[in-house]
């Protein structure tokens, strides 16, 4: 397992089921690696990326489910047709039923998530 320097992180990742841990370590990878200002924390018993002070991504997990929020969602271009509505801004991702091709698609996904909000930033 990659380690977080935050240790509530750590402890949140070891309390979690093996078949739940997976999914979120590969996006937690993914996410990480896309913008050398993405950092996590836990929030409200979730894990949350933000840059700044700014959240962009939550991921929630519950019964049978891991998500990927994308807290803009309703801003991003969704042409790979693999997010779900999930309230007024956001949407999401399921990632406990998502496959290989998903994942390679989600850096593009991140990458646009980013830009919308360093255009809201410097409005």
């Amino acid at each position: 397992m990659h380690f977080s320097e935050h240790v509530e992180v750590n402890s949140f990742l070891q309390k979690l089921d093996s078949t739940y841990r997976m999914p979120i370590l590969q996006v937690r990878k993914i996410l990480l690696n896309a913008h050398p200002e993405i950092y996590e924390s836990i929030a409200r018993n979730n894990l949350i990326f933000s840059i700044k002070t700014e959240e962009l991504f939550v991921v929630k997990v519950v019964k049978n489910s891991v998500r990927l929020i994308f807290l803009n969602g309703a801003f991003l271009e969704d042409k790979d047709h693999i997010l779900m509505s999930f309230g007024l801004k956001s949407r999401c991702l399921e990632l406990y039923e998502a496959n290989a091709e998903v994942f390679n698609i989600l850096p593009k996904y991140i990458e646009q998530s980013v830009k919308i909000l360093n255009k809201a930033s410097a409005l």
